[in-house]
């Protein structure tokens, strides 16, 4: 009987402890941080994250991850782009109406001519061929003795072969494609079903003109009774609908990423990558069916990435590419942001690089990088006035282009459009001026002054390239055999000055 009470105690005690635990929580023990970061404003309970920002920090995650995305498929947005533009624009100008199981070379010249295709150059002309290996299986490119100089890029617009003028046979094979081990001639092996070859016959007048169509592309398939080679001219006609080979803006982007690994292997640089699209909705062997809430996302992520992809690309720093930026305030900058045009290089792969020029440009080689002086070709952009002020097509400008730019064959300025990247449309009909333009007028020093703006300065017509209202530009300046001086910086380049 003396233990009776005690017993009673502890069991009251107990039932008190449950109920106690059995009680809602005070609003003390259930309080809410606000933790400030550049995501935004972030909800803890104790250490832990609260539901709702749990659900908020997911929905970042897909944006980033889609937006990183966005950078990384420049270049090879740029091809998947390409291609279709090839066909419907040949369909569209010359009733051609070839399909992606059909070899031919497109000829591309002058101001109508190159239009389509990102930053082009006007002065000289294009022969582009661009085949799918998964439709056509390997082909034969037969090269003939003269100065033909060209590449043959992989579908992220790394060269895998560099056409330096050597005459002879290439044999171009995609992933997992027999060849036969005899070919007389040299395997080009492409990680890729899709290959950009295109090329220059260097020189003038008809030996120029000839050598420009004697190539031979065929299949292999057909190699016992080789087809003539198909060279059709693009010749636009006024209010032709033309593609452009400019990356879109809209749900179309991630329509070509998915046309593009269901149809090509996976690199293992890109592994992570996959990873993130397959969150997305863009799985290999699966359909692109995206969510309305995936298609938000998409979306969202586009214009923010685009916007990433030209602060890269317009805005170059040298924290980011140490080697760009031409001298301590030309505002003119390395187009080809100090680029290895190989990209997978032995401790990583580029990717600032790659996304950089893949935003602005189609088609990369060994030559665009050369540092032999004499060889190769320059590139240097500028996007800026001396302000820092956006070049805009309502107002006017004038450029210097000092005496003896250090080109030993020559050079060239040329306007382009913002929004697209491609030639300047305007009423003149004259994207650039060079050395090689008739009646350039030159200064007492030998130095030029080149002017941009909607109205042409009075007897200075000849130095003018005509700019449109509402439409900001940036200009390309392009050494054509690059001397010492460029390559130490020592030619002086100064930027780009409004005038009213």
């Amino acid at each position: 009987m003396t233990h009776t009470k005690p017993s009673r105690l502890a069991g009251l005690l107990t039932g008190a402890a449950m109920l106690a635990l059995a009680l809602p929580a005070t609003a003390e023990e259930h309080k809410t941080t606000v933790q400030k970061t550049y995501a935004g404003a972030l909800e803890f309970q104790g250490q832990s994250i609260t539901k709702d920002t749990a659900q908020f920090l997911h929905r970042r995650i897909l944006e980033q991850r889609a937006t990183q995305l966005v950078t990384w498929a420049m270049p090879m947005m740029n091809f998947e782009t390409l291609y279709p533009a090839l066909l419907s624009n040949m369909k569209t100008s010359n009733g051609m109406d070839f399909t992606e199981d059909d070899i031919f070379f497109g000829l591309y010249d002058g101001y109508n001519g190159v239009y389509p295709f990102m930053t082009a150059n006007v002065t000289t002309p294009y022969t582009i061929a661009l085949s799918d290996l998964s439709k056509t299986g390997p082909i034969v490119l037969d090269l003939p003795p003269g100065a033909i100089y060209g590449v043959i890029d992989n579908a992220w617009m790394q060269p895998i072969h560099e056409i330096d003028g050597t005459p002879g046979k290439l044999l171009m094979v995609g992933p997992g494609q027999d060849y036969p081990k005899d070919f007389d001639g040299k395997i080009v092996q492409s990680d890729t079903f899709r290959v950009t070859y295109f090329y220059r016959a260097l020189g003038t007048g008809d030996e120029a003109t000839a050598l420009r169509t004697a190539v031979k592309a065929y299949k292999l398939s057909e190699a016992g009774t080789p087809p003539e080679t198909t060279f059709v001219k693009y010749t636009p006609k006024p209010g032709d609908n033309i593609e452009l080979n400019t990356q879109p803006r809209d749900m179309r982007f991630w329509e070509l990423v998915n046309t593009y690994v269901q149809r090509e292997s996976m690199a293992d640089r890109d592994r992570f990558f996959y990873g993130w699209l397959k969150d997305l909705g863009i799985e290999k062997g699966k359909p692109f069916a995206p969510s309305d809430a995936q298609k938000e996302i998409l979306q969202s992520a586009l214009d923010v990435g685009m916007a990433m992809s030209q602060a890269i690309s317009f805005n170059k720093t040298r924290e980011m590419f140490p080697t760009s930026l031409y001298g301590d305030s030309s505002r003119f900058e390395d187009a080809m942001a100090g680029m290895d045009p190989k990209i997978d290089l032995e401790t990583y792969s580029m990717f600032n690089e790659r996304a950089s020029y893949g935003f602005e440009a189609t088609t990369t080689s060994a030559g665009m990088v050369s540092r032999t002086p004499g060889e190769g070709s320059a590139y240097l952009g500028s996007y800026y006035d001396v302000d820092g002020n956006a070049l805009m097509g309502g107002k006017n400008y004038t450029l210097n282009v000092g005496p003896n730019p250090p080109a030993a064959n020559f050079w060239s300025v040329t306007v382009y459009d913002i929004k697209n990247r491609l030639i300047i449309r305007n009423e003149q009909q004259r994207s650039d001026r060079s050395s090689r333009s008739e009646g350039l007028i030159s200064n007492d020093d030998g130095s030029v002054d080149l002017y941009f703006g909607p109205q042409a300065p009075e007897g200075k017509e000849i130095n003018w390239v005509q700019t449109n209202e509402g439409e900001s530009f940036f200009v390309y300046l392009r050494l054509y055999g690059p001397e010492q001086g460029y390559f130490d910086q020592t030619f002086p380049m100064t930027p780009i000055k409004k005038i009213d």
